[in-house]
């Protein structure tokens, strides 16, 4: 059996004034009820209401999902990933890092937002760390931004980050 999910659009219109809503468009999609049934659970298991999830899962998609695979991102189980980098020497994560800052990150970026700077890179840690559910709290002093980071992966994989994050600051 079929359901009904319907979803408001607002476009948002903008002028010398401010931001405007709209909420002009109303937009229907069918869903499977065991799907709308899965989706309710997780939106009361969140605590928060079936629209919010939602849109949080549209956002997901256009900010992340919808463009990983064409920005060369996938997905990796953590444990694998931390063998891997587990093996490598300092020496070899520090070229691992420039490697990935001259050449990676700057594709990455192209992709996801369209342009390269350091703004977007930073707009992009915030959104990969929030997709991975991964602990962080980002601290802004004057002109410095931190980003701390819980991601219970070990000293490799902070050395890897902190050896990236230098090279992307040159």
């Amino acid at each position: 059996m079929n359901a009904s999910l319907i979803i408001s659009v607002y476009y948002i219109i903008y002028d010398e004034v401010g931001y405007f809503k709209d909420p002009g468009l109303t937009v229907t999609f069918r869903i499977t009820s065991e799907r709308l049934g899965h989706l309710h659970k997780e939106s009361e298991a969140k605590n928060i209401s079936l629209n919010t999830l939602v849109n949080q899962i549209i956002k997901e998609h256009l900010d992340w999902h919808g463009l990983a695979a064409h920005a060369k991102l996938y997905y990796l189980p953590k444990l694998f990933l931390i063998r891997i980098i587990n093996q490598l020497k300092e020496d070899q994560l520090r070229e691992l890092a420039q490697d990935t800052a001259k050449n990676d990150l700057v594709d990455i970026s192209l992709f996801l937002k369209g342009g390269f700077s350091i703004a977007s890179l930073s707009n992009i840690a915030e959104t990969w760390l929030r997709i991975a559910k991964m602990p962080y709290r980002y601290e802004i002093n004057g002109n410095t931004c931190r980003i701390i980071i819980e991601h219970d992966m070990g000293y490799n994989y902070s050395f890897l980050i902190k050896e990236i994050s230098k090279y992307i600051s040159k």
